[in-house]
């Protein structure tokens, strides 16, 4: 059994899985032999700069092609600096298979170079970690795809010829109904009068949710957002205040397909009695002691509408909705982050998918964006790492060729990732990088003006971000007022390009504590 052996297996896995596109960051070694594989099975190689930008970039074309993220690294190096990317994947439930090469059991024992426990090392930060090796490397490969697709998450996968390797990761059956827990809910649901429903990710794809919009509040989670329009939807669950007095008026709550990965850690205060409708085995202690329901929610969610019997004002989701924008509203005259947002929502299509990156930006600019439509928006919002917008937005981009992605980051996330504007330019995508620009870690400055941490753990030097983007060959401008970027925008645009907004922050901390408390 030979390396190439072994990746025309893993080639062939993921091009029966459907997936058209492998991102990387190649060395020396047995991932050459992946990549070269891969392309003779008719995947395209794109090459990135950074290892977790390509697991990011796999994850986010996986998550919106419906097929597996595919990534390559090399060994050592490659792994551990590829680990953010493995961790974002299983946090924020994205498809991928990252694979590397490791240093061959067969040589171990004298070569220390690069020789890490990769699978003991990736093993927290993904669904599965395993070597494929001679031991059925065709069944490894292919449950390897299988198990990120179902989870979905990441998982790792080292290449070693001169190992057993195997077996392949176990896969758990698709969990049927529970029905005892089911009629525990409709027991709680046909006393229900006010019942508020929050979407998570799991439960997008749930059977009539714009129907029930009409007749209940409906809230969803960030990586949820589109799952309901956004005229229809009562605005955004976070586990902070702004939802609140919704909340505490309910005497019920529905959550379906809800990941306690993604509100903020406060503890749940609200009366109401909470049943989770969830298609796989979920922990619920987030919210307390819920009614966990366990299967197919095309099941269990239209059992549960029968006996609603909700008698909400009409007008509810709607008041509830603008109450929370009035909230977010700034204060000052400046140049804020709402006029970027509102500016860029205004220039854009049906068809645009924004990606935004971890900061204060994302406060603003995930309730004001009007999302059109599902998995339109994409955030790392479980594992929430900075560095997540500009590699999201080329996955994005390559997996919807001819549609336009708007990246929302700012200066301190582009910082990260600021190589990968040369890939924007390289592969010609229809990506708007849009720059969040006050030079600081805004965030974490509120935190640390409340007595956290000193001044020089937040604030960086001022960086011309159009001049840097100009160099990589990306048409791009500064703009300080809405004026400007209004005018930016009013041209005729189709390609790469990155606008500089330099913002003023002063209204952060206001948002932070209206969403947050």
């Amino acid at each position: 059994m030979t390396a190439r052996s072994l990746a025309v297996h893993l080639a062939r896995a993921w091009r029966e899985a459907g997936t058209p596109v492998l991102f990387g960051v190649p060395g020396g070694g047995a991932n050459l032999d992946v990549v070269g594989a891969a392309e003779e099975e008719g995947l395209r190689f794109v090459l990135a700069h950074d290892e977790t930008a390509a697991a990011i970039m796999a994850g986010a074309h996986g998550l919106l092609t419906g097929t597996v993220g595919a990534a390559v690294v090399t060994r050592g190096p490659g792994v551990t600096a590829a680990a953010t990317g493995l961790a974002q994947a299983t946090l924020d439930r994205s498809p991928l298979l990252l694979v590397s090469d490791a240093v061959p059991g067969a040589t171990a024992a004298r070569v220390a170079h690069q020789r890490l426990d990769q699978e003991a090392a990736t093993r927290p930060l993904a669904l599965w970690s395993g070597t494929l090796g001679t031991r059925e490397p065709a069944a490894v490969a292919q449950a390897a795809v299988a198990l990120a697709r179902r989870g979905p998450g990441g998982v790792h996968l080292q290449l070693d010829p001169t190992v057993d390797g195997g077996p392949p990761p176990p896969l758990d059956p698709v969990p049927e109904l529970d029905a005892a827990a089911l009629d525990r809910a409709l027991a709680l649901a046909r006393g229900a009068r006010r019942p508020v429903v929050l979407v998570g990710p799991a439960g997008v794809d749930a059977p009539g949710l714009t129907e029930l919009a009409a007749r209940v509040p409906v809230l969803g989670t960030y990586q949820a957002k589109g799952a309901v329009p956004e005229d229809a939807s009562a605005g955004l669950f976070t586990g902070g205040v702004l939802e609140r007095p919704l909340l505490e008026a309910a005497d019920l709550v529905l959550a379906l397909g809800v990941d306690p990965v993604e509100p903020i850690p406060s503890a749940w205060s609200h009366d109401a009695p909470v049943v989770m409708l969830h298609p796989g085995p979920v922990d619920g202690r987030w919210f307390g002691e819920p009614e966990i329901v366990v299967g197919p929610l095309d099941r269990s969610l239209p059992a549960l509408l029968e006996v609603l019997d909700p008698r909400w004002d009409p007008e509810a989701a709607t008041e509830h909705r603008r109450r929370t924008l009035d909230a977010l509203e700034p204060a000052g005259s400046g140049f804020s982050p709402h006029d970027v947002v509102r500016a860029v929502a205004e220039h854009a299509t049906v068809a645009t998918t924004l990606t935004v990156d971890a900061g204060a930006h994302m406060l603003v600019a995930m309730p004001l964006w009007p999302a059109r439509a599902l998995r339109r928006v994409l955030i790392s919002n479980g594992l929430a790492t900075m560095g997540f917008a500009l590699p999201a937005a080329i996955g994005a981009a390559l997996a919807r060729p001819g549609e336009p992605v708007v990246c929302f980051v700012g200066d301190g996330g582009l910082g990260m990732t600021l190589a990968e504007l040369e890939t924007v330019v390289r592969l010609d995508l229809d990506v708007t990088v849009v720059v969040f620009d006050d030079a600081a870690l805004s965030l974490i400055e509120i935190k640390q003006t409340a007595g956290q941490g000193a001044a020089n753990a937040v604030r960086y030097g001022a960086i011309d971000f159009a001049a840097v983007a100009r160099a990589m060959g990306m048409p791009a401008d500064t703009v300080t007022s809405r004026p400007e970027l209004d005018a930016v925008l009013a041209g005729a645009h189709c390609g790469p390009r990155l606008v500089d907004a330099r913002i003023d922050p002063g209204c952060y901390a206001a948002v932070l504590a209206a969403t947050r408390g």
